[in-house]
Formats: structure tokens, C-alpha cells, sequence
């Protein structure tokens, strides 16, 4: 299916549902559908879906855990100093916090480091080691970093220092001297700890410690901190991931974090249904921003802190840093778009865009939405205050950039990330070659690949049936994000019954599809819309928690004109389908040959061989016409 929206060209309609796949169980229908379409075994799988089961001793998943364990609690029980080296992003942060007050209750004298974004770039290096040794601190922990830190491991070493990295990055093919690692990727395959961010190590490591001082650490914030740096860093909703994240959302609003509370007032959030949404969009973004274009420390201070006039103090700084983040990130992204156009109409396939005067701190986000207006992978680069040029990547999902940059690997100083976003250093004279060789890198896996901008919507959905009984059950699949999405619906011929513009080309509306009616909200919309157009309509279904009101809305992801009669394309070939008398389908063709789904039609005669195919074909257009969900 076509669609009017310039951004988004096809909508990609799911496969019919037979009614002997559904199971007679309590979860709605239509639900049902989204889950068989996700591959669900609904008899065997729902209800550890809905509610996960507990998870395994994590000593048998990480085989070092242990010994990690050991050398900790010695430390502790000894009041010994301690370092936790993280990163200046959220889950770096939130890691870094996590440990220190753990640790700290537990006995030890613990100091957080976290490197300068401009000063020192990513992760564990020489001179952070040399100023621990230099302090006589012999045991060093490292939340979300340290696996390719190769030159500050030789270096904690010849100190003598003990070095327990825990970290979520790619493990390098070189061998690690340290005093030992914990990684998701050792664990064994289907370990439901596999897909853990940093914080979710730090979390790990945090909750064995306790067990083995038979501590409770539920006593500390770790949960409010596993739960934000988790969603900030994008981790998979699957596993350890998924049970703590059902476990912890509900008790964020109970914190005795007096920060993340203070945060949650200052950015109107409301307090008593806090979504992964509210942490993706509006606090991570404010944690990332002090990182990205200020000093990191400034967040462990805030998330350390037992003062609230300190704590009211510092939060209304981040939010002003916030504030300017998002003044030169809108700047940075003008400059980009217009040279990513460029590049755009010149047929390339990778963006790579350059300029020495953009914030090192923001080029990320702006290639995350330059990747979203052209469904390219897009690579921004800055000069750094050690003169050379940092790079940040963000992939379209159809090309894993963390091995394209190995392909790149004698152009680049230093490389590292994940398959959907990665950051690199290079030096300014090899920035056309690594151009040039990423967009032939882009090309070669593209060249089967449609590359317009799709969506997939999950199920058909009448407005009527949309009420607040759905909406809890949707949230029992909750919560969404990466490899859990909230599920996209999508709803015909729906009529405009009223329309207003918002401050930033936002529209609201009122929609009536012949059932019910229903508030809308569209952000950023390009198509002009007036009172009795017609739509189809594709969306998200949430609760507007606008002052408080909680009512139910649809967030539109995309808008079509409504036509009665619509293309479908199955196997490479196209045809018209609609709705005629007694609510009957009616397809035809290419060479103008009809049927229908009474048969009543028929301009040909269908034969045994024809008649599977074209049941096939009136399964798909009853989903298309939502006459099926």
C-alpha cells in the first residue's frame, strides 16, 4: 500500500491469521494477532511473556562472575578504595551511580571517574590510570567500557592494579590481562542475559554482591538507575532486560532517589504511570546532554547527592544545559540536512558529513535524524579538541555500521559500537577515502534492497474497539521498545471531524471512522488536512497524560488520502481491491480480470490449482479493506 506522506512510501501489511492459530485465552483478539504475527506460540509462550519467569543464577551464565564477586567483597569488608570508570552517556552514568552507592554502603571508599566527551574522548585510558595508581587505589571496576581499552590495560597491570572490566561493546579478538571480565557475550546461547547495556552488568554484578552479604538491593536506587540507563541505551527488551524492566517501571515513582524525583517534577512527567517513552524522550535526553556538551560529573553529583537544595539546584542546571543542547543540535542539523541533500541526489548511499566547527557531543543525534529524513546510514563528523576528527554513526537497521567500520579499519584511529550505531576517530586527510569506501560498502549490501522508507503496520483496529480494557492489555505486552515494539494499528476511512495546528507544525484532531470517535494527535505534519478529508490512518495507541487528564489518543505515525479502491502488491504483481454490495471484496488485475470473494464475478473460470491463490489474494485484501484484523 502507497502512501501521500513524503517520509514513509509503503505500508507493509501483515500475513492473514487463521482462526484455528488464535488461543482461547483472556488476551484480546486482535492482540492475539500481533503476537502469532511475531511468532508467539501462544499455548506455550503467553504467559511467561506476560508475566517472565525468574531468572538463573547468573554465576552459571558468566563464568567469572564469581571471582569478580570475591575480589569485591574483599575490597569492601577491607574499607578499601575502589575506582568505577564509566562512560559520559546514560547508561554509563547510571552504571557509574549504580556502583558507587552500592559499594560505598557496603564499606568501601569508592571514586567514580567518568572522561570528558572533549578532553579525553571514550572510555578507560593511560592517564585515568596513572592518577588511581597515583591515589593507591588498587582495584578498578569498569561500567560500560574497558573492552578495547588495550593501552590503560597494559598500564593497570605494570601498576599492579586489580582490573574487573564489565562492559557491553563488541569483545576484540586480542587477549585481555586483567583481573577478570563479565560480558554478555560469554554467557552460553539463549541466556537471558545476552542482550544486558552496561547498567545492566553494573546491576548484575550489584545484585550478587548482595546476595553474598545477604544484603537486600531493593535498599539502594539501583532499580531506578538500571531502568533508566537501560531504555536510554536502547538495549533489547528481551530477557533480564524485559523481567527487571516489568518488575522496576511501576516502583519509579516510589524512588528515594531524590534526584530522578526531582527530575520527574522538573520535566512534568507524571509520576504515577511512568513509561519507557517518558525515560527515552525526556530523561534520558536531559542525563545525555550534560555528557554530551558539559561535564559528566555534574550528573553523578546529582544522582549522589543527599541535599535537595543541592539537588534542585544542579537539576535546574542540566535542564539549561539541556536547553542549549537542543539550540545547537537544531542548528548542527540545518547545516547537515543541506549537505546530506547533496549527497542525497548524487546517489549516495552511505552520508558521511563533515564540518570541524559542529559540537563533538551532538553529532549523534543529528545523525539519528538524518538517518530518519533519508533512511540512509549516516556518519557526522567533528574536529575535537585534540585535533583530530571524531565521527558518530547511525545505521538505517539494514546495515550493521560497527562491521562496515572494520572494513574501514586502516583509514580510522580508533573504532567501536554496536551493529546499529558507532563512533570512530580519524585523522582529516583520510575523511574522502572513508567516504568513498563506506558508500561502496553501502552499495554492495543494498543492491537488492528497497530503500524507500517502509512501515509495518500489525493489526487492523475499528475505533470502537479501542477503549480502556484494550489499552490495559496492551500494556501487559509493555514494556515496548527495541525488540519489543508497541505494536503499529492502523484504521480506514476516517473522517475529520475537527482540526487544530499546534506550535511546531503539530496537528491535533478529532477522528470518526463510522464506529466511534477519537482524539489524535500528528507530530511534524507536512500534509495539509481540513475538517472532512478522509484517511487511513497508521498509529500507536497511548494515554495523553496532558495536566493529568489520561485520555486515551492515537499518535499517528502516517496519513493516506482514504480510497475506496487499493493496490495491493503480492508476488511482485499488483492488484486493485475494494469493497462493492453486501460488503463483498472485488479484485482485479492487471489485465482487468475481476473476482470476488463470493465468486459471482468470475471473468475466468478458476480451476482446483487457482483456487488456493486466490483465496490467498481475498485473505490479504480483507486485511488491507479491514474487513479482518
Amino acid at each position: 500500500m502507497k502512501t501521500d506522506n513524503n517520509q514513509v512510501k509503503t505500508w507493509i501489511l501483515p500475513k492473514p491469521v487463521k482462526e484455528t492459530e488464535k488461543d482461547n485465552c483472556s488476551l484480546n483478539y486482535i492482540l492475539q494477532k500481533v503476537l502469532i504475527r511475531r511468532g508467539f506460540d501462544l499455548n506455550n509462550e503467553l504467559d511467561e511473556y506476560i508475566t517472565p519467569k525468574e531468572l538463573p543464577n547468573p554465576e552459571v551464565h558468566f563464568s567469572e562472575l564469581k571471582k569478580a564477586t570475591d575480589r569485591i567483597i574483599d575490597a569492601c569488608t577491607r574499607n578499601d578504595q575502589i575506582a568505577i570508570c564509566g562512560d559520559y552517556d546514560a547508561d554509563g552514568m547510571t552504571s557509574t551511580v549504580l556502583l558507587v552507592e552500592l559499594l560505598t554502603l557496603h564499606g568501601a571508599h569508592v571514586t567514580p571517574y567518568i572522561p570528558s566527551r572533549q578532553e579525553e574522548g571514550y572510555g578507560l585510558n593511560v592517564d585515568m590510570i596513572s592518577d588511581i595508581n597515583s591515589k593507591q587505589i588498587k582495584l578498578i571496576i569498569t561500567v560500560d567500557n574497558g573492552i578495547s581499552a588495550f593501552d590503560a590495560i597494559k598500564k593497570a597491570k605494570e601498576f599492579g592494579i586489580d582490573l574487573i572490566i564489565t562492559d557491553h561493546h563488541r569483545i576484540p579478538d586480542q587477549k585481555l590481562d586483567i583481573h577478570s571480565l563479565i560480558h554478555p557475550e560469554n554467557t552460553p546461547n539463549n541466556s537471558p542475559y545476552k542482550y544486558l547495556a552496561g547498567v545492566g552488568i553494573a546491576y548484575l554484578l550489584g545484585k550478587n554482591i548482595c546476595n553474598k552479604l545477604n544484603s537486600d538491593i531493593n535498599n539502594t536506587t539501583a532499580n531506578v538507575l538500571f531502568s533508566i540507563g537501560t531504555v536510554a541505551d536502547m538495549a533489547p527488551l528481551k530477557g533480564a532486560n524485559r523481567k527487571w524492566l516489568k518488575d522496576f517501571m511501576p516502583k519509579i515513582s516510589s524512588t528515594n532517589n531524590k534526584a530522578v524525583k526531582s527530575i520527574i517534577k522538573k520535566l512534568s512527567i507524571n509520576e504515577n504511570d511512568i513509561t519507557t517513552e517518558d525515560i527515552g524522550y525526556k530523561i534520558a535526553p536531559l542525563i545525555n546532554s550534560v555528557g554530551r556538551i558539559s561535564d559528566p560529573e555534574i550528573i553523578i553529583d546529582l544522582l549522589t547527592n543527599k541535599s535537595k537544595e543541592s539537588i534542585d539546584r544542579i537539576a535546574n542546571k542540566c535542564i539549561e544545559i539541556n536547553k542549549e543542547r537542543k539550540r545547537l543540535t537544531a542548528l548542527i542539523e540545518e547545516e547537515a540536512l543541506e549537505i546530506a541533500k547533496t549527497q542525497y541526489f548524487n546517489g549516495t548511499k552511505f552520508l558521511v558529513l563533515a564540518k570541524r566547527e559542529w559540537h563533538p557531543g551532538i553529532i549523534g543525534i543529528v545523525a539519528a535524524r538524518i538517518v530518519d529524513k533519508f533512511n540512509l546510514p549516516t556518519a557526522i563528523l567533528s574536529l575535537a579538541n585534540d585535533g583530530k576528527y571524531r565521527g558518530s554513526i547511525r545505521s538505517n537497521s539494514l546495515l550493521k555500521v560497527n562491521l562496515a567500520l572494520e572494513e574501514c579499519n586502516d583509514l580510522l584511529i580508533a573504532h567501536g559500537g554496536h551493529s546499529d550505531a558507532a563512533g570512530f576517530s580519524i585523522k582529516e586527510e583520510n575523511i574522502v577515502k572513508l567516504m568513498a569506501r563506506l558508500n561502496n560498502i553501502a552499495k554492495n549490501e543494498f543492491k537488492n534492497i528497497d530503500l524507500n522508507k517502509a512501515i509495518k503496520p500489525e493489526a487492523y483496529i475499528r475505533l470502537a474497539d479501542i477503549n480502556y480494557d484494550f489499552y490495559r492489555q496492551l500494556s501487559l505486552m509493555g514494556p515496548f521498545g527495541i525488540m519489543n515494539p508497541a505494536p503499529i494499528f492502523w484504521t480506514r476511512k476516517c473522517k475529520i471531524t475537527k482540526i487544530s495546528k499546534l506550535n511546531g507544525g503539530h496537528i491535533i484532531m478529532i477522528l470518526n471512522d463510522g464506529t466511534s470517535s477519537i482524539n489524535a494527535i500528528k507530530w511534524n505534519e507536512t500534509t495539509k488536512l481540513k475538517k472532512d478529508d478522509l484517511i487511513d490512518i497508521a498509529f500507536y495507541i497511548e494515554v495523553n497524560k496532558w495536566k493529568k487528564n489520561n485520555n486515551l489518543q492515537l499518535n499517528i505515525i502516517d496519513i493516506k488520502s482514504h480510497n475506496k479502491v487499493i493496490e495491493l502488491k503480492i508476488h511482485k504483481r499488483i492488484y486493485k481491491c475494494q469493497l462493492i454490495e453486501n460488503s463483498a471484496v472485488l479484485i482485479t488485475n492487471t489485465n482487468g480480470e475481476c473476482i470476488s470473494s463470493d465468486f459471482s464475478m468470475n471473468s475466468t473460470n478458476i480451476n482446483t490449482s487457482q483456487l488456493a491463490f486466490v483465496k490467498k489474494i481475498l485473505a490479504f485484501a480483507e486485511i488491507a479493506l479491514g474487513k479482518a484484523s
